[in-house]
């Protein structure tokens, strides 16, 4: 764990840097939004969460620009049950937890005053807080062995997150310094070093869903556009 966050520090760090010559201010972004993971799997049940983040448009009045900051996202997912292998399982699995979130994502832009944006990128992450809880299923292999049937609150696992991500926004311009935004965005979310036994869907490895962001912009430079 203290791996994972000193290479999320180090790389939040240097990206920041690589941009920090330029003589133009970048463009400071503060947002909220609501998620909704998505499943496939009609035995599995997935809650809305939400989530709020600050970040910094590179070569804002640039036809491409670069964004990046810091995030953090909250979600609930379940899964009906979990195989673990062995003769033991879960089931009504409830994932619940925190994630902080690098973006690193390139934006493209379109239109005068009212703009529109293409975007997109990778966001890393690490796990800030969440945990499992389940009922827990062990079966022995010999006739007249224990089985074990109980309650169980676990921490969430994952030490490492990669979320591919594409999306579509709308700027409007309040005043000569800020705007308004609303960005609709997909998300596939991995999260390494954790343990997979069934071929199912388990949310604890990877899901897909969707988030709905709305931010507003200020420009902190001297010279307005």
């Amino acid at each position: 764990m203290k791996k994972s966050v000193l290479l999320f520090l180090v790389g939040f760090i240097g990206i920041n840097s690589a941009f920090y010559a330029q003589s133009r201010i970048p463009t400071f972004e503060l947002h909220g939004s609501a998620n909704h993971p998505l499943s496939n799997n009609s035995e599995d049940r997935t809650f809305f969460g939400g989530g709020f983040g600050a970040n910094l448009i590179f070569r804002d009045r640039k036809l491409l620009s670069f964004k990046t900051g810091i995030e953090t996202n909250f979600f609930h997912t379940w899964n009906k049950s979990v195989s673990l292998g062995k003769m033991s399982g879960k089931s009504d699995v409830h994932y619940k937890f925190w994630n902080l979130s690098i973006p690193i994502l390139l934006r493209l832009h379109v239109g005068q005053k009212v703009k529109f944006f293409l975007e997109g990128g990778v966001y890393l992450g690490i796990p800030l807080i969440g945990n499992t809880t389940s009922e827990y299923h062990s079966y022995s292999y010999f006739p007249g062995g224990t089985n074990v049937n109980e309650p169980r609150t676990e921490k969430f696992e994952g030490y490492f997150s990669v979320s591919p991500a594409a999306s579509l926004g709308v700027i409007f311009p309040v005043s000569q310094r800020i705007d308004l935004y609303l960005k609709p965005e997909f998300l596939f979310q991995k999260n390494f070093d954790v343990n997979v036994y069934g071929p199912g869907s388990d949310f604890n490895s990877h899901f897909l869903y969707f988030r709905l962001c709305f931010g507003i912009r200020i420009n902190l430079n001297n010279e307005i556009e």
